[in-house]
């Protein structure tokens, strides 16, 4: 038979809600990053059974608090799993939120003189404990499938370098009366060289942003649509003439160059990766009032709007990336999002089978007077 508390839990499922998600955002750190609070989505069939358990005043079983036989669903696992993937989150900021509902729920349902018996509060506590318990074991798992999904592919990627470089290195001394021969092949090896750095430097990034530091800009005068430019250039070399470039005109202020170029590659390297070969890779860049847009758009696979959230979360691909025979770090974008951050900026994908893909790299306008004033 419902009871006062039960009824008030009840009526009152999306005051709790929005209280929970108030208090969310303020008192843990890496919550303001998730676009949609992941646990806010399916805490409403929660509280819902949790006021049924109340309303008969017996405990929930596992079953009836996740009113689903599958264990693949379970809300507790659902969450964990989700905030594994997130940039920033730790297990305390999991667990945080959960203590954070158990506080609301009891100062909500005992509000206006209402007391709740020691039976209820067992009943809310078993129910919330169990959630933790769940969320916790999950977020552990999919981290340790995640750092080792990324200690294998990294090693298998800077194998390439390396043995291409010993490769050119071998040459030489095979080749050392052809001058020619040996600058073609040293050539290569300060270019597999390169390459090596370039990862090693992506991954010290990412064990950067992983620990919630920002990535360290060195400002300096930059024209964008240089650097846009040569990178251009640069990919036509490897990838052939299908690039088109939109840029009128110089984009110059102070900004952290190293970086932004970076995040072009990336950007640029992933639209050849997913993309339909031979089709064009269009690269714009334009002002905007106050902003700078750098636009790439290719044609390929479609980017299902519920896989677009964790595009930019470390470690984590697409699930058509996942089966796609291409490999990567799930690195590149989070280093996009890093530098844009760093410049107080935005990055957004608009994908559609119609229009196809486009990263959108939006940067304040930073002209050098503005900023030595």
């Amino acid at each position: 038979m419902p009871n006062r508390v039960s009824e008030r839990l009840k009526l009152n499922i999306e005051k709790v809600l929005s209280l929970w998600e108030e208090r969310t955002i303020k008192e843990v750190p890496s919550a303001h990053m998730v676009a949609r609070l992941i646990l806010r989505n399916t805490l409403p069939v929660y509280l819902t059974h949790l006021s049924e358990a109340l309303s008969i005043n017996r405990k929930m079983d596992v079953k009836s608090v996740l009113a689903h036989n599958d264990e693949s669903i379970r809300i507790g696992r659902f969450h964990g799993r989700e905030r594994a993937g997130s940039v920033n989150y730790v297990l305390t900021e999991v667990i945080s939120e959960y203590h954070i509902l158990r506080e609301v729920l009891f100062h909500f349902l005992e509000e206006d003189g209402v007391q709740l018996s020691q039976h209820q509060r067992d009943i809310i506590l078993d129910s919330v404990e169990q959630a933790v318990n769940d969320a916790a074991v999950k977020f552990t798992e999919i981290h340790s499938e995640i750092q080792q999904k990324f200690v294998n592919t990294l090693t298998h990627d800077l194998q390439n370098p390396i043995s291409a470089a010993r490769m050119n290195a071998q040459l030489i001394l095979k080749r050392s009366d052809n001058p020619e021969a040996c600058v073609s092949s040293g050539n290569r090896i300060v270019a597999s060289l390169n390459r090596l750095t370039a990862m090693i430097r992506d991954l010290l990034d990412g064990s950067s942003l992983r620990a919630g530091e920002a990535l360290s800009l060195h400002l300096i005068k930059c024209d964008l649509d240089s650097v846009v430019r040569e990178v251009v250039d640069e990919m036509s070399v490897v990838n052939g003439d299908r690039f088109v470039l939109s840029s009128d005109e110089q984009v110059v202020g102070l900004y952290g160059c190293d970086g932004f170029r970076r995040a072009v590659e990336n950007l640029i390297g992933n639209a050849v990766k997913y993309s339909t070969p031979q089709t064009p890779i269009t690269v714009s860049l334009i002002k905007k009032n106050d902003r700078v847009l750098l636009t790439v758009h290719n044609t390929g696979a479609v980017i299902p709007e519920k896989e677009q959230p964790v595009l930019f979360q470390q470690f984590r691909r697409t699930k058509s990336a996942e089966e796609s025979t291409n490999t990567g770090w799930g690195l590149g974008l989070t280093l996009v999002k890093g530098v844009v951050d760093a410049h107080k900026g935005t990055v957004r994908v608009e994908s559609s089978a119609k229009k196809g893909t486009s990263f959108i790299m939006e940067l304040p306008l930073n002209p050098i007077e503005k900023n030595a004033a």
